[in-house]
C-alpha cells in the first residue's frame, strides 16, 4: 500500500511538473524567464509539501537514482518509481499536445541546447552541474533534514535559480522526465541522450558525496534514526 501511494504521488507530481512547467514555456514569450523558472520551482515546492511524506516527492528519475546511490532509497522500489515518473512526464506533455496541437509555440517546452550560446559540451556541463546542485539540496535539505520544514522551498528554489541562470541555454531541465515528455510529444529525440547522461551524472556525483561525506559524518541519532540497542 505504501509503495502504491508513493507511485501515485510520483506520477501526479511529475505530470504536474511537465504540464505546468513545460506549459509555461509553451504559452509565455521567451523573455519571461522569471515566470517560467517560478512555474517549475513552485510545482516542485507544492508537491514536495503535498506528497513528501508519502514518496519523498522526487518527481525526477535522476534524483531517484541519486537517492539510491546515496543509500537513502531501496533499489527495487526505485525501479517502479522511475517508470511512473517517465509515464507522468510523457502524459503531461501529451496533455499539452492535446490542448495546443502540433503547431504549438516553443515546441511544447522541449529542452534543447541553444547552440548560439554554447556548445553541446557546454550544455552537458550546465545540466550536469545543475543536476548536482538539485540532488545535493534534496539529499541534504530534505532527506538529511538540514532544511527542516523549509526543505521543499529550498528544493524548489534550487530548480528556480538554475533556470534563471541557464534556462535560455538548456531549458534548465535537470530531469530526464522533463526532457523526455515533450520530446515524445514532438517526436524529436535529438539531444535526449545527452541530457539523460548529464542529469544522471550530476545526481550520481551528489549521491556519492552525500554517502561518503555528509551521511558518514552523522550518527544514527543525528539522522533521525533510533540507535540499535546492545544486547
Amino acid at each position: 500500500m505504501r509503495l502504491a501511494k508513493s507511485l501515485l504521488a510520483e506520477f501526479i507530481g511529475t505530470f504536474a511538473l511537465i504540464f505546468i512547467g513545460a506549459g509555461a514555456v509553451t504559452v509565455l514569450p521567451a523573455h519571461s524567464i522569471a515566470a517560467i523558472a517560478l512555474a517549475h520551482g513552485l510545482v516542485i515546492t507544492i508537491f514536495a509539501y503535498a506528497y513528501g511524506k508519502d514518496s519523498g516527492s522526487f518527481i525526477n528519475p535522476a534524483m531517484t537514482i541519486s537517492a539510491v546511490v546515496a543509500g537513502e532509497h531501496p533499489v527495487l522500489d526505485a525501479i517502479p518509481v522511475i517508470i511512473v515518473q517517465f509515464i507522468g512526464g510523457i502524459l503531461g506533455a501529451e496533455a499539452l499536445l492535446a490542448i495546443y496541437g502540433h503547431g504549438a509555440p516553443n515546441q511544447l517546452g522541449q529542452t534543447l541546447i541553444n547552440l548560439h550560446q554554447t556548445t553541446l559540451m557546454g550544455g552537458f556541463l550546465l545540466e550536469a552541474i545543475g543536476s548536482f546542485f538539485l540532488a545535493n539540496t534534496i539529499l541534504n535539505a530534505g532527506i538529511r533534514g538540514a532544511g527542516g520544514n523549509l526543505a521543499p522551498l529550498a528544493i524548489g528554489m534550487t530548480l528556480t535559480v538554475c533556470i534563471f541562470a541557464f534556462g535560455p541555454v538548456t531549458g534548465g531541465s535537470l530531469n530526464p522526465a522533463r526532457t523526455l515528455g515533450p520530446a515524445v510529444a514532438n517526436g524529436n529525440y535529438s539531444e535526449v541522450d545527452l541530457y539523460f547522461a548529464a542529469q544522471i551524472l550530476g545526481g550520481v556525483v551528489a549521491g556519492l558525496l552525500y554517502r561518503f561525506v555528509w551521511k558518514k559524518s552523522l550518527s544514527p541519532v543525528a539522522l533521525g534514526r533510533p540507535v540499535a540497542q546492545s544486547s
